[in-house]
């Protein structure tokens, strides 16, 4: 489940697609997300199919007892100069036993709305994310709790919204 929830919030990160699905409301209140240390640290960013090509590397800062302060560093082609670095606040919800991970941009001229994602164990310290897209999901929800409960009564549906991020690895210093 830790390394699960490192990879979605490490997908996540990596925004180079401009399709996810925007929320106004996250899948559950932060009050019931856990800080777990095995996501503390930096990752590596890469896209699917090119493993050598880096885009960027994240940063993963425990905010307080329930979220994290994820720092998205992304790199200008192969320099390693870093370009910029986006704060993004991060937290996870637990439906069916399954972990999603509720991202929202910090900053005044950012958006509010969260992104959703999910990630999945490929070996070791890699993980494949994944994020919830606009073009396969359209709903829209006033509170969390209808929210959850979509996800409850339409597991199946709902993960079929998903599309491919990356791929996140533990950075080895």
């Amino acid at each position: 489940m830790k390394r699960q929830m490192l990879l979605l919030l490490f997908g996540l990160l990596v925004l180079t697609s401009c399709n996810h699905y925007e929320s106004k409301v996250p899948i559950s209140s932060s009050d019931n997300s856990v800080i777990e240390k095995a996501l503390l640290g930096e990752w590596i960013l890469t896209s699917e199919n090119k493993k050598d090509d880096t885009s960027g590397y994240l940063e993963v800062l425990p905010f307080n007892d329930t979220e994290y302060l994820v720092q998205l560093k992304e790199i200008k082609d192969s320099t390693q100069y870093i370009e910029s670095i986006i704060n993004i606040r991060m937290f996870s919800s637990e439906i069916n036993k399954d972990i999603y991970l509720n991202l929202q941009f910090v900053g005044s001229d950012s958006e509010k709305d969260f992104m959703i994602y999910r990630f999945k164990s490929i070996s070791g310290n890699r993980y494949k994310v994944f994020f919830l897209s606009k073009d396969l999901f359209s709903k829209t929800f006033t509170n969390s709790l209808s929210f959850q409960k979509y996800i409850e009564n339409h597991p199946k549906e709902f993960e079929k919204a998903f599309e491919v991020e990356g791929v996140i690895e533990r950075k080895i210093k």
